[in-house]
């Protein structure tokens, strides 16, 4: 079953990255991580730093992404991206990427919401 899980995730990690890219982002990084968490992506736009945390789900019998995303994980990307920023202050935000894919891994839909958090 993890394995199931882990080739979702990075369907819809790969979703994502095309579609943050056909919208002008610059991805800087992906799965940025440390001993303290993991950012699915980092990007930039018009200046901006943006931290993007991505929820993948096939179907939504059981909720959507976005029920997946808790006050707790945005805190956890928060804290993460406060260390990957190394003590410099820049302009930032974080993004939620919720896909959703069908049964044969194909996606469904697509929703990016920005400056979540």
């Amino acid at each position: 079953m993890k394995l199931f899980n882990k080739i979702t995730g990075n369907t819809g990690e790969d979703l994502a990255l095309a579609a943050l890219a056909k919208k002008g982002f610059d991805i800087l990084e992906r799965n940025y991580s440390n001993k303290f968490g993991e950012i699915d992506i980092v990007c930039k736009k018009d200046g901006l730093l943006i931290f993007v945390e991505v929820k993948t789900k096939t179907g939504d019998y059981f909720g959507s992404p976005e029920e997946m995303i808790s006050r707790g994980k945005l805190q956890r990307v928060r804290n993460m991206a406060t260390m990957y920023m190394n003590g410099k202050l820049l302009p930032c935000r974080i993004d939620v990427v919720a896909v959703v894919l069908n049964s044969e891994n194909k996606l469904e839909r697509l929703t990016h919401y920005e400056n979540v958090y």
